[in-house]
């Protein structure tokens, strides 16, 4: 059903996850068992993808009783056929990043989040703002029609 990433697909998978895409949706175990879906903005960082995401979101409460979730990238549709653009999808578990705003490591991930997200600056210091990471379970990067790549971690 799928074909195994290559070295070229893989390529493509990276520099989505390096920020060439369009729009990225976070989809997360809701209220009476039905996803939640958030737009976010995600942060690629030493082989690591990143969520800069408040405490007291409803996608937030979601991972606190469930780390299981999704990140769905969109590519710039090209196609006629909406159906038969490029997309990723990861699926993983996440985990929150317990840090003082004054730790090195929370320093140096807000400094090039900031990159990405200017406002992040102002906000990204409130207290109820931290940083979550995706550990990877699957990939599954869908090029068109009959292009299916699917990579178990």
């Amino acid at each position: 059903m799928y074909q195994k990433i290559n070295t070229e697909i893989e390529k493509k998978i990276q520099n989505i996850l390096e920020g060439e895409y369009e729009v990225s949706v976070l989809g997360t175990n809701g209220k009476d068992n039905f996803p939640f879906l958030s737009k976010i903005i995600p942060m690629y960082k030493n082989n690591k993808l990143y969520l800069l995401i408040c405490d007291l979101s409803e996608h937030t409460q979601n991972i606190a009783s469930n780390h299981n979730v999704s990140i769905y990238f969109s590519l710039k549709e090209l196609n006629k056929t909406k159906s038969n653009n490029p997309r990723l999808t990861i699926n993983g578990i996440i985990k929150k990043h317990v840090l003082k705003k004054e730790n090195k490591e929370f320093v140096d991930l807000l400094n090039t989040y900031q990159k990405i997200e200017s406002g992040s600056k102002m906000w990204g210091m409130f207290t109820d703002f931290n940083f979550y990471s995706l550990i990877p379970k699957r990939a599954l990067y869908i090029e068109g029609f009959g292009k299916a790549y699917q990579k178990v971690y």
